[in-house]
Parts: C-alpha cells; sequence; structure tokens
C-alpha cells in the first residue's frame, strides 16, 4: 500500500457507506483506496460513534429549546401579572369603576 496522504471527512464517510452495501468487500474496498484495513476499521468506529453523538445531542437540542421556550414563557407570564396588577392599582387610585 502506498502512503496516501490524509483522506478528507468526506472522502472517510464515502468509503465507509460504500461497505454499508450488500456483497462488498473490505478488503476490495482498502485496496481500491489504498489504505490498509485497521484504517477502515478506524474509519468505521469513528463514523459509528460520531452517528451515536449526533443522535444522542439531537435530542439534547430539543430539550434544551423546550427548556429556553418554558423560561421565556414563564418570563412573559410574570410580565403580565405585573402589569395587570398594575392597571389594578391605578383603576383604584382612580376610583375608576370597572
Amino acid at each position: 500500500m502506498s502512503a496516501k496522504t490524509r483522506l478528507s471527512p468526506k472522502e472517510k464517510l464515502r468509503i465507509f457507506t460504500e461497505s454499508l452495501k450488500d456483497g462488498v468487500k473490505i478488503s476490495e474496498i482498502c485496496r481500491r483506496e489504498e489504505i490498509w484495513p485497521n484504517e477502515y476499521y478506524r474509519i468505521k468506529e469513528k463514523a459509528l460513534s460520531g452517528a451515536l453523538e449526533a443522535l444522542k445531542n439531537s435530542r439534547r437540542k430539543k430539550d434544551a429549546e423546550k427548556e429556553r421556550l418554558k423560561k421565556e414563557t414563564e418570563r412573559l407570564r410574570n410580565i403580565i401579572l405585573s402589569q395587570a396588577e398594575e392597571i389594578d392599582l391605578l383603576k383604584k387610585k382612580t376610583n375608576w369603576d370597572y
């Protein structure tokens, strides 16, 4: 095998997805891409752990967004409550019947 320059992330992803096809032998991919089999298995391991992490993070991002929206809703409720109390106070000061 020749000393090939570093593979880009896109190339690594292409190699990994190609290996998922039925009937494709890892040895053929390694030969064609001029990489050692252990390099392929490192690519595979990183791709799978990266996919798992991405799936976990998408859940956290949704939860974080949901939490942010809850806090914003609570903040707005407090503002409305404060304004309603102020309006009631002003109505009482002016003896306004409502």
